[in-house]
């Protein structure tokens, strides 16, 4: 479908949308929707799942490899899900990864009536906005140093390559390097990470009507436990939280552990669509 900022893919699977639960899968930077694979083929049992490529990433092309920002993304899921409402999509839960799950947060500010639960994995929007963190997203966003870092970061923050899927995505993630336009691409969302717009904690608290879960890696890297649990709390008091012993893709790292966190509160929430 078309966006402003290319043509978005979504990958559909599972039964009908019109009569079973649905699930909305938006992935991180840098990533696709292969992220989810270890958890998809479970869940497409009981859930009609739509799983975003974002722009530049997986399927989907970009116009402006360096205009794409975490907002962007944001208003990439609304259109998203404006279609996909079209066609047989109602009331989804969203399982959104770090970018990914600040595009939720802000889908659901938007439609919160369409909207039956948000689970959060490692989240954008949690850690305070600081002169440290903002000068982190800068360097990210410099193309020798994206270049440089973004197949060693992913080694990092995914974990062992031998656990879930991880060496699927590290593969995907250290291609990057090679590839300018979604090298761009990371780096431009990274460089959106300094905008004071990404700091929800001064909007808290938000979402009062949205069940909301979070789930946290507590050993990763990239997005400590530590800088975003009172975020977490300000922003989202209402929210369940669950803190795994994993790193910043639990989904794919543990798939087991992680549909095990997530499975009673999709139980709760993910209504049947009407």
């Amino acid at each position: 479908m078309s966006t402003p900022l290319g043509e978005v893919c979504v990958h559909i699977t599972g039964p009908d949308p019109a009569t079973a639960p649905n699930l909305l899968l938006l992935h991180a930077n840098p990533g696709d929707h292969r992220d989810f694979d270890p958890i998809t083929s479970e869940l497409a049992e009981t859930y009609a799942i739509a799983a975003v490529d974002w722009p530049g990433y997986g399927r989907s092309t970009v116009s402006d490899p360096q205009s794409v920002t975490a907002d962007g993304l944001a208003d990439v899921a609304e259109i998203v899900w404006d279609a996909l409402s079209t066609n047989g999509f109602r009331n989804a839960t969203v399982i959104g990864s770090s970018v990914g799950g600040y595009a939720a947060i802000r889908l659901a500010q938007r439609r919160p009536d369409e909207m039956t639960g948000l689970v959060l994995v490692q989240s954008a929007g949690f850690t305070p906005a600081t002169a440290m963190t903002r000068a982190v997203s800068r360097i990210m966003g410099n193309r020798r140093v994206a270049r440089a870092v973004v197949g060693p970061s992913a080694r990092a923050y995914l974990g062992p390559l031998r656990r879930g899927g991880v060496r699927a995505v590290y593969d995907r993630a250290r291609r990057i390097a090679a590839d300018r336009t979604r090298l761009d691409v990371y780096r431009s969302v990274w460089r959106s990470f300094a905008d004071p717009n990404l700091d929800l904690r001064a909007q808290a608290p938000l979402l009062a009507g949205v069940p909301a879960l979070v789930v946290w890696g507590k050993y990763d890297p990239i997005n400590p436990w530590l800088l975003n649990r009172r975020g977490i709390t300000r922003i989202l008091p209402h929210a369940d939280v669950a803190v795994l012993p994993t790193r910043h893709e639990p989904f794919c790292e543990q798939p087991e552990l992680f549909l095990e966190a997530i499975t009673p509160f999709l139980h709760r929430h993910a209504g049947m669509a009407s």
